[in-house]
C-alpha cells in the first residue's frame, strides 16, 4: 500500500469539518451541542447517531460505531485508510501525493523486513530466557508447570528490563526506519526510539505458516500494572484474524474433527503439554467471524472452554453464537468457578478437563443454565427469548435456524408458532433496542454496558483531560496515576492522553482517535466524549466545578484502592491466628495506617482547590 506523509494527513484532518463530511450522507439536526441523525451503519427509526463538531468526532449510541471524519469515510464507503485520505483531501482541496505509485514495490520490502525483525526478536528473547538474566524467569515457568521442552516448542522468551536491549540487538542490521516503525516492536519518546516490551515473558504469535508476526508480553517482576501488552496491528498482523497456536495444532484439530477454544496463552500451552493438542486460543479478545471461518476450514465441531468466572461464561455464550452464525456447531464446557484451564490442569491433570469437554453442553442449554433470571416469570422468560432469538435471527442457514428455534421451544415450553412470529420480529426488536439506547445513552461503551462507580470516575477523568485548563491538567498529570485505571481500554486511552499532556499539548479528539491501536479503544473514546455533550449535560462548568469533579473522581478511585487494601489486610489478619504476636501487630499497624490515609484522603488535594 502506498503511503501518505503524516504532515499531509494532519493538514487534511485539520481542514476537514466532520459536520460537513457527515452531512453529505446523513440528514442531521442540532440537539444541544451535538447534531443527531439516523445512523448510516444500521437500520433504526429514532436517531441515535451523534456528531460533535467541536471535538470532530461521531458516535452511534445504537450500534457503537465511532471515530473521526476519516474513519467515517472508511466504514461507510468500505475503503482503505489511504483512499479515505485521498477522498477527504479532494473535498478540502489539499492534494495527496503518495510515496509511490500504485503497488509500491517498497511495501513488499518493508513487509519482509518486518517479518525479519520479528524473527530476530524471537531469537533475541529466547536467548535472554536461556541466559543468566533469564534464570528467575525459567524458575517461574517451571513452577507454573511449563517444561523446558514446551518453552522451546512455543518459543517462549524474555524481554529484559531496560529501554533498548532489542534496539541494540537489531541496530547493526540493515533495517529501515520504516520497518522499525511499522513493526510495533519499538516506541518513540522524547529521547528517541525504545523497546516496547520490557520486563516481560514473551509469547510469539504466529501466522498460519508458523512465522512470528506479533508478541504478547506478560509482566514479570515489574511494577507495570498492565498484565499483558500485545503487539499493535501491523502490515503482517491483524488481531481479529489469527488464533493463537493454530499453526501448531491444526493437524490435531483435523485428526480429532474438533477444536477446543480457550482464552489464554498459558491455557493452550498447558493443555498442549498435557497431550490435549486440538486447541486454539483467542487470547483476551472476543472471538471474531473471521476466526470462526478459519476454524471451519478444519472442523465444524467446536467446544468453548473459557474461564469459569462470570466474565468467562458470558464471553463463551457470545463466542458460541459467533460460531453458530458462521456455520459451526458449538458446545460449551463447564469449568469450575473462578478457574481457568491452566489452573485446573495443574491442579488435577487433564482428565477432569477432558471429561468437561466430552460432556460440554449445547450452546442454547448452556445459555439457559447461566441465564440470570427465573423463566417462571413472564418478564424473565421474554428476556431470554429476546436474547436467544436475536442471535438466531442472524443465522443464515434456514435448517440450522429451525433446529435451534425448536430447541428454544423445548427448553422454555413456548410454542413454535409463537417463536417463529417472534423470530420474524427480531429485526424490529433489535431496532427498538437501539432506539432505547439512543434515548438513554450509556455513560460507557459497548464494552462498559454497566459501568461501575470506579469506571464512571475513570471516564470522567478522560473527559476532563480535554479541557483547556492548566491547573486541572497539572492535577491530572500529577495525581491521576495509571494504576487508578482498572479497565484495560480506559487505561490504554489514558496512556495516550497523558502522552500528549506530557508534551505540553491538550489532546485533540480527532487526532488522538487515529493514534489509538484498536477499534474498541476508538469507539469507547468517542462514546465517552460524545456522552459528555448530551442535552442533559448542557450546563457550563466553571474551572472550580471542573477541578472539584476531578478531585471527587480521584478521591473515589484512591478511596476504593485503599479500601481494597484494608480489606485484604483484614483477611490476612483472620488467617494469621497461628502467627506470632509481632506478625499480627504489624498487620494491625498497617490497617490503622491505611485507615488514617483513607480518612485524610481529601486533604491531599487542598493545594489544587479553586476559590
Amino acid at each position: 500500500m502506498a503511503r501518505i506523509p503524516e504532515e499531509t494527513i494532519a493538514r487534511i484532518r485539520d481542514a476537514a469539518d466532520i459536520l460537513d463530511v457527515v452531512s453529505g450522507y446523513v440528514q442531521l439536526k442540532r440537539r444541544g451541542r451535538n447534531h443527531f441523525g439516523l445512523c448510516p451503519f444500521h437500520q433504526e427509526k429514532t436517531p441515535s447517531f451523534s456528531v460533535n463538531q467541536q471535538k470532530q468526532i461521531f458516535h452511534c449510541f445504537g450500534c457503537g460505531r465511532g471515530g473521526n471524519a476519516l474513519s467515517f469515510i472508511m466504514e461507510l464507503e468500505k475503503v482503505t485508510f489511504v483512499e479515505a485520505v485521498q477522498r477527504l483531501g479532494e473535498r478540502v482541496g489539499i492534494p495527496v501525493e503518495l510515496s509511490g505509485p500504485g503497488e509500491d514495490p517498497r511495501k513488499k520490502a518493508t513487509v519482509q523486513q518486518v517479518l525479519d525483525l520479528y524473527e530476530l526478536a524471537t531469537g533475541h528473547y529466547r536467548q535472554n530466557l536461556q541466559g543468566d538474566a533469564g534464570a528467575s524467569v525459567r524458575t517461574y515457568l517451571q513452577e507454573r508447570g511449563i517444561a523446558a521442552a514446551t518453552q522451546d516448542l512455543f518459543k517462549i522468551g524474555y524481554a529484559l528490563p531496560g529501554w533498548d536491549h532489542l534496539l541494540k540487538a537489531v541496530g547493526s542490521r540493515k533495517f529501515t526506519r520504516e520497518a522499525h516503525k511499522q513493526s510495533g516492536l519499538f516506541g518513540e519518546g522524547d529521547r528517541g526510539p525504545y523497546d516496547r516490551f520490557r520486563s516481560r515473558i514473551m509469547f510469539p504469535i504466529s501466522n498460519i505458516s508458523g512465522r512470528t508476526v506479533a508478541f504478547a508480553g506478560r509482566v514479570f517482576e515489574s511494577e507495570d500494572d498492565a498484565k499483558y501488552i500485545n503487539s499493535p496491528e501491523t502490515p503482517v498482523y491483524h488481531k481479529g484474524e489469527l488464533l493463537y497456536g493454530l499453526a501448531l495444532t491444526r493437524d490435531a484439530i483435523r485428526e480429532h474433527d474438533q477444536a477446543i477454544i480457550v482464552e489464554g496463552y498459558l491455557d493452550l500451552i498447558q493443555l498442549h503439554q498435557a497431550g490435549v493438542k486440538h486447541v486454539v486460543a483467542v487470547s483476551g479478545t472476543a472471538l471474531t467471524d473471521r476466526q470462526a471461518r478459519e476454524l471451519r476450514k478444519l472442523t465444524t465441531h467446536v467446544v468453548l472452554a473459557y474461564d469459569g468466572d462470570p466474565a468467562g461464561i458470558q464471553a463463551a455464550i457470545r463466542g458460541g453464537y459467533t460460531l453458530l452464525r458462521n456455520g459451526l456447531s458449538p458446545r460449551v464446557a463447564e469449568l469450575p468457578a473462578d478457574l481457568d484451564p491452566d489452573d485446573w490442569i495443574r491442579a488435577d491433570g487433564p482428565e477432569p478437563f477432558l471429561e468437561a469437554v466430552t460432556t460440554a453442553a449445547p450452546l442454547l442449554n448452556f445459555h439457559l443454565s447461566h441465564f440470570q433470571g427465573d423463566l417462571r416469570q413472564p418478564g424473565d422468560l421474554r428476556l431470554f427469548l429476546d436474547e436467544s432469538l436475536l442471535e438466531l435471527a442472524q443465522v443464515n442457514d434456514p435448517l440450522v435456524r429451525e433446529i435451534h428455534v425448536k430447541t428454544v421451544g423445548e427448553l422454555t415450553g413456548v410454542g413454535e408458532r409463537a417463536l417463529y412470529q417472534a423470530l420474524q420480529r427480531a429485526p424490529r426488536l433489535r431496532a427498538a433496542r437501539e432506539e432505547q439506547a439512543a434515548s438513554h445513552p450509556p455513560e460507557g461503551s459497548d464494552v462498559l454496558v454497566e459501568p461501575t462507580r470506579a469506571h464512571r470516575a475513570q471516564m470522567a477523568l478522560v473527559r476532563l483531560a480535554f479541557e483547556e485548563d492548566d491547573g486541572l491538567l497539572n492535577l491530572l498529570l500529577e495525581r491521576a496515576a495509571e494504576d487508578l485505571f482498572t479497565h484495560p481500554l480506559l487505561l490504554s486511552i489514558w496512556q495516550a492522553v497523558t502522552a500528549a499532556l506530557r508534551q505540553g499539548k491538550v489532546p485533540q479528539p480527532g487526532t488522538l482517535i487515529d493514534q489509538l491501536e484498536t477499534e474498541e479503544q476508538r469507539r469507547l473514546l468517542s462514546q465517552v466524549l460524545v456522552a459528555a455533550e448530551q442535552p442533559a449535560s448542557e450546563e457550563t462548568f466553571s474551572p472550580s466545578d471542573r477541578m472539584s469533579l476531578a478531585i471527587d473522581c480521584l478521591t473515589t478511585l484512591q478511596g476504593e484502592d485503599l479500601t481494597r487494601r484494608i480489606e485484604q489486610r483484614r483477611r490476612d489478619l483472620r488467617e494469621a491466628e497461628q502467627e506470632t504476636g509481632q506478625a499480627i501487630a504489624e498487620i494491625l499497624g498497617e490497617v490503622t495506617s491505611l485507615q488514617k490515609e483513607l480518612a485524610n484522603l481529601g486533604r491531599q488535594f487542598d493545594e489544587f482547590r479553586v476559590g
